[in-house]
This record gives C-alpha cells, sequence and structure tokens, in this order.
C-alpha cells in the first residue's frame, strides 16, 4: 500500500456516529482506496464534559457494520496532551503564541494571529479568499492543559502525515485559522476538499425531526449496511450515468473529488427505503434468514424455538414485500404472537356483513379436513368449496385473510396458511366467526 495519500476522519465521541459524520468517513475512506492511500482514524475527545465512552463504542461499532475499516489508529488526542504542550510553547518560544492570564490566575496559551488574506484552492469549491484581520487572537491550549480543536486539528494532522483533509463545509470557518497554524510552525499545507452539508427533504439542516440521523438508528431499524454505503455515497458524489445501485468495489474504482457536487444534497428517506428493498432482493435468502434471526431476536421475538426452515420460507414468502427488516417484522407479526391487532377499517368492510359468518363456517370445516395442511391441499380444499357455494374465490378470500391476519393486505392467503399452521388458523377462524358483530381492535385467544 503507498503512503503517498493519507487521509484521516476524526470523529468527537460527543455522540453517536451521525449521517453526515458517516458520509464524511465513507468519502475519506473511497479517497483512500481510491488512491491506494491510507485511511486513519483520530477520535478527538478533548472535551472532556461531553466525550463518553459509549459513544466512542458507538463510533467505532458503526464503522464497522458500515464496513469502513481503517489502516491506522484509532488514536486519542486525550493521550496526546503532552505533544499539543510541546508544539504550544514551542510557539510562545518563537513569538508567535503568548501567555494569557484569566481573572483567576490560570495560565492559557493564545496564538499570535496576523493580519493579511489568506486563500486556499479547494478541491471542491475552487479558490476561497479570507481576511485573517478579522480573526481575533485564539487559544490554543486552555488552561487545563487540554488543546482547542483547531490547535490539536494541526498538531495531528501535520505529525500524522495526512495529505488530504476531506471534511464538511461547515468546517470552512476554521481553515483560516488552521493554516496560520501550519504556517507558523512550518509545516506543508494538507489539500482542502470541503463537502456541502447534507440537508432534510424540506431543505433545512437535517436533524432529529427529519426522522434518524445516526447510523446505529439505521442499523436498529433493519437497513443492510451495504444500502446505507450506496446511499451515503451518492449524497453529494456521482458515478455518472445516472447509476443509483453501485458496488463497493465499483464504487472505489469509480470515486474522485472532481465528481463531488458543489451543492447541498437532500436526505430522502423514501430513496434509502427503495434501495434497501433493492438490496434485499438482491440478496439470497438464505443470507437474509440469518440476518431477520438475529434483527426479530433483538426485537423481542423468541425465533430460537422457531425452526430454521420455517424462517426461511418466511422471508422466501415475503421476499419481495419488505424493505427493511422493521418493515417485515411489522408485516408478519401476526404470525409471531397470539394477540391480532385488527385493522379496524378492515373488519369493518370484510367481517361484519352478514351471510360472512356462514361462509367462514363452511371454509373452517373445508379445511378442518385437511390432513396435510399445505399451500397445494389448502387451495384445492377451498377451490373445491367455492364450486360447491358457486362463489368466487375472491369472496373467501378477503374474510379469510382479515380474520386470520387481522390486515387486509398479507402475502398469498394459501402459504400464509401454511406457515400460520392448522391450529392458529382454525382458532382466528373459530374467533371471527363467534365474534363478528362485536370484533374487537385487537384480541387474544
Amino acid at each position: 500500500m503507498s503512503s503517498n495519500i493519507k487521509v484521516r476522519f476524526a470523529p468527537s465521541p460527543t455522540g453517536y456516529l451521525h449521517i453526515g459524520g458517516a458520509r464524511t468517513a465513507l468519502f475519506n475512506w473511497l479517497f483512500a482506496r481510491h488512491n491506494k492511500g491510507v485511511f486513519l482514524l483520530r477520535i478527538e475527545d478533548t472535551d472532556q464534559q461531553r466525550s463518553t465512552e459509549a459513544a466512542t463504542q458507538a463510533i467505532l461499532d458503526s464503522m464497522k457494520w458500515l464496513g469502513l475499516e481503517w489502516d491506522e489508529g484509532p488514536y486519542f488526542q486525550s493521550q496526546r496532551l503532552s505533544i499539543y504542550k510541546q508544539n504550544a510553547e514551542k510557539l510562545v518560544s518563537n513569538g508567535k503564541a503568548f501567555y494569557d492570564t484569566d481573572a483567576e490566575g490560570r495560565k492559557a496559551i493564545r496564538f499570535r494571529m496576523q493580519d493579511g488574506v489568506t486563500e486556499i484552492n479547494d478541491l471542491i469549491h475552487g479558490t476561497i479568499t479570507f481576511d485573517t484581520s478579522l480573526i481575533e487572537d485564539f487559544v490554543i491550549l486552555k488552561a487545563d492543559g487540554f488543546p482547542t480543536y483547531n490547535f490539536a486539528c494541526v498538531v495531528d494532522d501535520a505529525e500524522m502525515g495526512i495529505t488530504h483533509i476531506i471534511r464538511g463545509d461547515d468546517h470552512i470557518s476554521n481553515t483560516p485559522k488552521q493554516i496560520a497554524l501550519y504556517q507558523a510552525f512550518g509545516f506543508k499545507l494538507p489539500e482542502f476538499a470541503h463537502i456541502p452539508m447534507i440537508l432534510g427533504e424540506d431543505g433545512s439542516r437535517l436533524s432529529k425531526r427529519h426522522g434518524a440521523t445516526s447510523v446505529t438508528e439505521y442499523r436498529d431499524k433493519g437497513y443492510l449496511p451495504h444500502a446505507l454505503v450506496n446511499f451515503l455515497a451518492l449524497l453529494g458524489w456521482s458515478p455518472g450515468n445516472d447509476q443509483e445501485i453501485i458496488s463497493i468495489t465499483e464504487m472505489i474504482e469509480k470515486f474522485t473529488l472532481k465528481r463531488a457536487n458543489k451543492t447541498s444534497a437532500q436526505f430522502n428517506n423514501t430513496k434509502l427505503d427503495w434501495m434497501n428493498g433493492q438490496y434485499i432482493k438482491n440478496t439470497p435468502v438464505e443470507l437474509l434468514t440469518a440476518e431477520v434471526k438475529r434483527f426479530f431476536e433483538k426485537s423481542g421475538n423468541a425465533t430460537v424455538e422457531i425452526p430454521g426452515e420455517w424462517l426461511t420460507n418466511l422471508v422466501k414468502l415475503y421476499h419481495e414485500r419488505f424493505k427493511t427488516f422493521q418493515d417485515l417484522l411489522n408485516q408478519t407479526r401476526f404470525f409471531f404472537t397470539d394477540m391480532i391487532e385488527y385493522e379496524q377499517a378492515a373488519a369493518d368492510k370484510f367481517l361484519r356483513k352478514e351471510g360472512i359468518g356462514a361462509l367462514l363456517k363452511e371454509v373452517h370445516s373445508a379445511i378442518s379436513q385437511v390432513d396435510t395442511f399445505d399451500k397445494k391441499k389448502l387451495e384445492d380444499a377451498l377451490r373445491a368449496l367455492t364450486e360447491a357455494l358457486g362463489v368466487g374465490f375472491s369472496k373467501l378470500a378477503q374474510p379469510i385473510r382479515v380474520a386470520i391476519t387481522g390486515k387486509s393486505v398479507s402475502a398469498g392467503i394459501f402459504e400464509t396458511m401454511e406457515l400460520l399452521g392448522k391450529e392458529k388458523t382454525l382458532k382466528r377462524l373459530d374467533y371471527a366467526i363467534k365474534n363478528l358483530c362485536e370484533i374487537s381492535v385487537s384480541a387474544r385467544f
């Protein structure tokens, strides 16, 4: 691996890894992989009041889940205090910084900002000019011995050999201070690339009110990591040709900053759901079943007692129907419980009607006699019943569906009955027959 190109992702562990941070990590990772360079992880934990071990672990777990493995690190700024102190004192001895004593007699070190014009050639935005006379002298080492963000960032990036700094454009305002520090030390300047912000669907800055904002939330809602990576890559970058589904290998091959957008990207939950659904459809049922089992167990469904073959059949039945694992759980919850949540409108439309009780009694009687409770035998029995009664199958299908699932929409009715099993199917039909006029929103059997 060549070390000509070296980039870093440097999150602050004051919270979970949010979508904006994950996108920054991904762009750095792709840039490193495309250029056969090094991707370094640094945890900027100098905010002692807000940094937590739980947040640090969540960041590491999120990155591993996304597949963004780092080549170096993680380095922790809190373990590098002596390095920052030495460098701050070096600037004092060179007259480029000075001690500043506060009212309580504590000494901080403040950097002397020079008036003038600073210019950078940003790899995304082009030339950006700053008037440094508008920037006051600023603290680089606090009285408690901890460095400020801009100072620690420059010392680390220079010492760690970072060649390109790819970060959100909310950091543009930090750049003139950092360049001044690079110049004061005589360090070589890295290249800067500031990625536009991610906005919510309403055009405002992405926040909690737009839905989930952390990687762990998306993981816990049952999204696939590669789908989320694909989605994040297209927030501010394009592989060309309006391509939407793109493998990691192809991303690495095509990733350049020249293809990065200069304008903000908009987060679209509908598009993410669609994309995740595409990944689910293209994932073999066997692989999905293992993921579904883990997800269902975490959600409190005792899938340990469920035969693997049964769960595989469930996933196979709903393979084209669900967009996230949470979506699958919502659609199939009736399989795992003795409590049916009836959709009120469905119950009103298909169960509370004259003659439905008698019809369901015929269904109950017909399928009671089915020995091998599989879709083929069930279909044969019910098709024979419709012929005997002289009614179309749709007359039976919806009342049966609502009676056994509580919903007006489900997977195929014969496959559903087979997976539900004879005992549960008959119990639910029996309940519907006996309680048609007073069917409640939920019922326990």
